[in-house]
């Protein structure tokens, strides 16, 4: 993943007016700071890219040693989310910069009542229509960067998916350990079952149930059932316990302001 996005940038810096749409679209707007809405944007994307708060990392966890050391994994995850979250937002701008040209600076410039994702759209569109059929559209060799950017996009959605597809199947044969020997079956059960509900997405009236679970269950009660898991998981373990487990299993002494 990390070798196409590093590609598609190199690409896009290329491209004249890449660097020049990042440089202006990157600059911050800071009244944006002070809406709330900003920052349920930002946790929901940061909670749902990391799968903080759902049990898969958890999942993939529990395969790994007991003296695995947790803390350095953390780590690698969170450096390299950073540097995931800044290639993608400079691919992004790049690509608006080499599709809009010297219009850029008017998608900057817009009014409260006409915001960005009016134009640029967001999710499926921002990737299918917008950057697609206005952005590579203009780089030479385009039905190649084009189609590895959708490869990416496979990629990603993919990972996620497998994901939460351990998650439930570890759920179902948690109770017992005779059910591990079914943990094929119940995977490709929950992929069958899966795909049949993703079936009424393209229906007529598909679009509108993938608007209503956008808005209703993929932001705010994602970040609910993530502080909830997070102050009951403390709350019935103990802070303490907490720590004096991560220093058996790391075989690290963490320090007293991490304790604290």
């Amino acid at each position: 993943c990390f070798g196409i996005l590093i590609t598609l940038c190199i690409r896009t810096c290329m491209d004249p007016y890449g660097p020049q749409g990042f440089l202006t679209l990157i600059n911050p707007q800071w009244s944006t700071l002070s809406e709330a809405t900003a920052w349920l944007e930002a946790a929901a994307h940061v909670v749902f890219s990391l799968q903080l708060g759902s049990g898969v990392i958890s999942t993939y966890g529990g395969y790994n040693k007991f003296n695995h050391n947790i803390i350095r994994d953390c780590w690698v995850i969170i450096i390299g989310h950073i540097f995931w979250v800044l290639l993608s937002v400079f691919l992004i701008f790049s690509l608006f910069g080499v599709a809009y040209k010297e219009d850029t600076i008017n998608l900057k410039n817009l009014s409260p009542d006409h915001p960005l994702i009016s134009i640029t759209g967001e999710g499926v569109w921002l990737g299918a229509i917008t950057l697609v059929e206005s952005s590579f559209n203009e780089l030479s060799y385009d039905w190649l960067w084009a189609g590895l950017f959708f490869i990416l996009m496979v990629i990603i959605c993919i990972t996620s998916i497998f994901g939460y597809v351990e998650l439930i199947t570890n759920t179902l044969i948690s109770p017992s350990a005779t059910c591990f020997r079914f943990k094929p079956l119940l995977s490709l059960l929950t992929v069958l079952s899966l795909s049949l509900i993703g079936l009424l997405l393209t229906t007529e009236g598909g679009i509108h149930i993938y608007y209503l679970l956008h808005t209703s269950l993929a932001s705010w009660p994602l970040l609910l059932f993530t502080i909830i898991t997070i102050l009951t998981s403390v709350y019935s373990h103990g802070i303490s316990y907490i720590v004096k487990d991560i220093s058996s299993m790391c075989k690290t002494t963490l320090s007293h302001i991490i304790s604290s």
